[in-house]
């Protein structure tokens, strides 16, 4: 029944002397589909102007409202916009002066030239559509639009600035939780002290908030005078932001950078494992420390809700250790921590966004 219905628009011819103006919404993503439907409208009394934005990501009726707004700016008579599901394109198209939307989803088959498919099934919807509506043919079904709301002081004006383009200016409070591998080039070990870290917080719009914990095995430190175990541990309260991608973007983005800071105290352990003949080991000995850790993050989905992230920052260590040996002559250190550590992480990121 659909197929003949599109087959009746097609069919049907465009009256010469009604040239609709069509307003395309669609953001930089929707590149190659703004193309397509460009090539697919050429021929038709139809003229195309586009709006580089996006439509919000809320119900239907919500999006007629921001659809009808833009028509009276453009003095559009159509307009289209696309929302995208996986490999799937849903085709929206109404007629700005009647509360009638068509929604029609293609869907991404399989095979490398899928995506390209699809794309231009979606630009045809659009071409059938327009044929119909400049015969003066009626598309889609009836939606009640949510009321438009009163004109409201300019703080309003901003967040519905907001909410056009897709942004998100406030938005619930998720958990969110980190494991993986880190290291620091600390000085004293010649390849680095790789540990184990975690951390565990919630993150709102941008921002985040995690406590974080590290735990570093000893690596021994060794001289002809002694060996010495040392084992790290850092706990932190870590406070960082999104400036690219994930809260910045629509759900579904694929690569999320961020900024962070932690403050937090790191216990160092010593232990003296071996000496020589004439050294009295030590006993075991903790020392405590603030530690402050500035550093970016990258993230990539791996799938919904998992993202594997690289960091890279420095340890500023607040009262660098040393490690050495008592001997009559003085102290004779074995190893030196930097005050500044370089510091790298892999990590799995479990997030909801």
């Amino acid at each position: 029944m659909l197929a003949a219905a599109y087959a009746w628009l097609a069919s049907t011819p465009v009256a010469a002397d009604q040239q609709l103006r069509v307003l395309l919404v669609a953001g930089e993503r929707d590149a190659t589909l703004v193309a397509r439907v460009e090539g697919q409208v050429a021929d038709l009394a139809a003229t195309l102007e586009h709006e580089s934005t996006s439509m919000p990501a809320a119900p239907l009726p919500v999006q007629l409202v921001t659809a009808r707004r833009l028509a009276r700016a453009h003095a559009a008579d159509i307009v289209v916009w696309f929302a995208q599901d996986g490999g799937d394109v849903i085709v929206h198209v109404t007629n700005a002066g009647a509360d009638r939307v068509l929604v029609r989803r293609v869907q991404a088959g399989g095979g490398a030239m899928s995506a390209s498919a699809t794309i231009e099934a979606a630009a045809v919807i659009v071409r059938t559509a327009l044929r119909g509506l400049a015969a003066g043919g009626e598309i889609g079904i009836a939606v009640e639009p949510e009321p438009e709301p009163e004109p409201e002081p300019e703080p309003a004006t901003e967040t519905e600035t907001a909410a056009e383009t897709g942004l998100a200016s406030v938005r619930p409070l998720r958990p969110s939780a980190t494991v993986g591998w880190t290291s620091v080039l600390d000085g004293a070990s010649g390849s680095g002290h790789h540990g184990v870290s975690a951390r565990l917080g919630v993150a709102g719009g941008p921002w985040r908030f995690a406590i974080a914990l590290t735990h570093r095995p000893a690596v021994a430190l060794s001289s002809p005078m002694a060996t010495i175990d040392v084992e790290r541990q850092t706990l932190a309260v870590v406070l960082g932001v999104d400036v690219a991608g994930g809260a910045q973007l629509r759900r579904g983005a694929r690569w999320r950078i961020g900024a962070e800071a932690a403050l937090a105290m790191t216990r160092f352990a010593r232990t003296t494992t071996m000496t020589g003949t004439t050294i009295e080991p030590t006993a075991d000995r903790t020392t405590w420390t603030p530690t402050a850790t500035p550093a970016i993050r990258v993230a990539r989905r791996l799938a919904r809700g998992a993202w594997l992230e690289l960091s890279l920052g420095a340890d500023l260590v607040a009262q660098a250790p040393e490690f050495g040996v008592a001997t009559a002559q003085g102290f004779a250190t074995i190893g030196r921590l930097w005050p500044v550590e370089p510091h790298v992480g892999l990590g799995v990121v479990v997030d909801p966004f």
